[in-house]
């Protein structure tokens, strides 16, 4: 297959509207392939009959063009390359490899000059890995002088350059625009605007500098408010006053966790009501903590009982041979079990709409089981496991409700934090 590989002038333009590589159309000698592979005269065809054919192939390059890739063309040339280097000069080798890279190129330039069409800076995450691909194309045959020699690829470092340099150009001054906007989404996109500029350049103009001054304009100021209770009704022994204390340790610790003030890991300052009032600063995300649904059951006890039977030998006769006895005894256990549940409800406003964002909820709940137990009947028919239950102390104190909310609260700890911080970030 023969396509036209000619570049045609002017085919980068560097300015703010880059658009670039214009292709020639098919040659008449691809066409006539196209006839052939849907079994239709070349000859017979009028250009009526030909319009599906077209619409029908550059339907195919568009959608195929979508993924801009040339990955799956050049395993194929890395493949025959090495076939070449092993047999030398072989000409179907040589025919397949310009088969395969004229049909990587026509449908790699297709899809360039489709590109051009898409809104900057957006459309250089397209062209740009297009262009890598065809370099890598070039720099594949390349490792065969011969196969460079008579397959003729392009090198296309040169427009790859330059092609990046418009790249970082256009997201440069499209960085530029949504930094003097002065607000939060926009200097959202600003940053990613600039850090885009630096892949595609490395350490271009003062990106990393602008990028960085975005980043602090998008910075969002987080209050993580108190533990909070939707129904106080739990029993007049609650001990209030020793779990607030208890309260206040973890939404201290929460704060730590995400990093408190000086936050780094994401673009966001979380505060107490405090420190907030303290810098004279105003929130504009606000995190509230609600335990809901909160049940405690009354301790109850249960009981249950097994048996137990050994063999266990009691001397030996006059031939020397061990006398066994059969031993029984029946243990008896008593449960205690104390469970509780409740439904810890993340919920994230943004303070400048006053508008909900973000409703979690984080089901958790405790149990706790303590088991002694007596014996009767012969104790060497115990096992060590039935000892240890006899043996335990049968006025074991049993957990409070604050030891179960500490319990419940440190099962759901670590989601609970992470679930802030993902509210919170980009």
């Amino acid at each position: 297959m023969v396509v036209n590989r000619e570049l045609p002038k002017g085919m980068l333009r560097q300015n703010y509207n880059s658009a670039f590589i214009f292709v020639k159309t098919f040659s008449s000698r691809y066409v006539g392939i196209c006839f052939e592979q849907v079994n239709i005269e070349p000859k017979a065809i009028t250009m009526k009959q030909l319009l599906p054919v077209i619409i029908l192939l550059l339907s195919l390059a568009a959608c195929k063009g979508s993924k801009y890739s040339t990955r799956s063309d050049e395993k194929d040339l890395a493949t025959l390359i090495k076939r070449l280097n092993k047999k030398g000069g072989d000409e179907k080798v040589i025919a397949d490899l310009k088969e395969v890279y004229n049909n990587a190129y026509y449908k790699s330039t297709q899809r360039l000059e489709n590109y051009r069409f898409d809104p900057a800076p957006q459309k250089w995450d397209k062209i740009v890995p297009e262009v890598e691909g065809l370099q890598r194309m070039y720099e594949t045959i390349s490792q065969s002088a011969y196969a460079l020699r008579m397959v003729s690829p392009i090198n296309f470092y040169p427009q790859l350059i330059a092609t990046k340099d418009s790249a970082a150009f256009d997201n440069y001054e499209y960085g530029k625009q949504q930094l003097e906007r002065n607000n939060r989404e926009d200097s959202k996109d600003a940053y990613y605007a600039f850090k885009s500029a630096i892949r595609f350049v490395p350490n271009y103009k003062d990106a990393k500098l602008l990028m960085r001054e975005a980043y602090e304009r998008s910075i969002v100021n987080v209050l993580v408010n108190n533990i909070q209770y939707d129904d106080f009704g739990m029993g007049g022994n609650w001990g209030w006053n020793q779990y607030a204390n208890k309260d206040r340790m973890t939404h201290s610790n929460i704060l730590r966790d995400l990093g408190g003030q000086s936050a780094s890991a994401i673009p966001a300052r979380f505060y107490d009501e405090y420190a907030l009032r303290r810098e004279n600063r105003a929130p504009d995300l606000v995190v509230d903590l609600v335990w809901k649904n909160l049940r405690f059951d009354y301790p109850k006890e249960s009981t249950r009982k097994y048996g137990r039977s050994q063999q266990i030998q009691t001397g030996t006769d006059t031939a020397n041979r061990p006398i066994y006895k059969s031993v029984n005894a029946t243990v008896n256990v008593t449960v205690h079990e104390f469970t509780a549940s409740g439904d810890m409800n993340l919920i994230v406003s943004d303070a400048v709409n006053r508008t909900q964002i973000k409703w979690d909820r984080l089901p958790s709940e405790y149990r706790y089981i303590f088991e002694t137990a007596t014996y009767e009947g012969d104790g060497d028919a115990l096992t060590d496991e039935d000892r240890e239950l006899i043996n335990r102390r049968r006025n074991q104190p049993m957990p409070g409700k604050e030891d179960a909310m500490g319990e419940m609260m440190q099962k759901i700890y670590n989601d609970l934090v992470n679930r802030i911080r993902n509210a919170a970030n980009w």
